[in-house]
């Protein structure tokens, strides 16, 4: 427990993280590192004594310094701190309990996603990648947009496969029949899923997230009553969009078949 609050302590100086980060980046001088993080020659020379000395730094022989293997492995751990750190006002609100723990230990690749705290903006960004799709659309749990259902359909139509999954109550509103039957009669509906386009399954799951092969257009967390605001996340970042993808799959795997009436 010593090294660990030793180790704490040292990443929570601000200079030092920016130093190590520099770092993380190619190998550095002293002079080099000073002009990168905007502080004093002497002071850097400090802080790489105190980094080196829990093992995070060390000097190459001919000169420059370096992340240990050790100070490389940190920086990867501490990055799901850094991520639910930046966005503590939405995490303060917002349950991630739910999430299995080998996601919830990966929560740091999240980081670099663009925070939503607009419906409205969210909606957009699920019609947009609705059209720009061409490989394949996960749904979990997103309600029923009647604006986007010409678009769902174009996409069908494209031949991108759509993957749907969610929980028992989720279901289509009366007052947005008529409108989905305009996109998808009875004919056409057959012809998706006979053709594996389109499949539909059934697991509860405390998440919102909708996505295609090229952008995150939503990954949104319950609230604490466990209703959704639809605040969340957004990316095309390939990192992102593979942690969503394999909590995606995680899920799926679990649903049970299910086909619309």
């Amino acid at each position: 427990m010593e090294s660990l609050c030793d180790l704490l302590f040292e990443i929570s100086n601000e200079d030092r993280l920016s130093l190590l980060r520099e770092l993380q980046k190619r190998e550095m001088n002293v002079t080099t590192i000073a002009r990168a993080i905007d502080v004093t020659t002497q002071e850097v020379s400090r802080h790489l004594s105190r980094l080196t000395e829990v093992g995070l730094t060390e000097k190459d022989p001919d000169g420059p310094y370096r992340l240990t293997p050790f100070g490389v492995l940190t920086l990867s751990q501490i990055q799901g701190l850094e991520f639910t750190s930046t966005h503590k006002d939405y995490f303060r609100n917002h349950l991630v309990d739910g999430l299995p723990r080998g996601f919830l230990l990966r929560l740091g690749e999240l980081s670099g996603s663009e925070y939503i705290d607009d419906v409205m903006v969210a909606v957009h960004n699920i019609e947009k990648v609705i059209k720009e799709a061409n490989e394949y659309l996960f749904d979990l749990n997103v309600p029923y947009i009647a604006s986007a259902f010409p678009h769902i359909r174009d996409a069908f139509e494209r031949g991108v496969r759509g993957s749907f999954l969610h929980g028992k109550s989720l279901g289509l509103p009366e007052e947005m029949m008529d409108e989905r039957d305009e996109s998808f009669d009875d004919e056409f509906n057959l012809a998706i899923m006979r053709s594996g386009l389109y499949e539909e399954r059934i697991l509860d799951v405390p998440l919102v997230m909708y996505m295609s092969e090229k952008e995150l257009a939503l990954l949104s967390f319950p609230k604490r009553d466990g209703r959704f605001d639809f605040f969340g996340y957004s990316s095309t970042d390939e990192d992102i969009l593979r942690w969503c993808r394999d909590l995606f799959l995680h899920y799926w795997e679990k649903g049970a078949s299910y086909t619309p009436e």
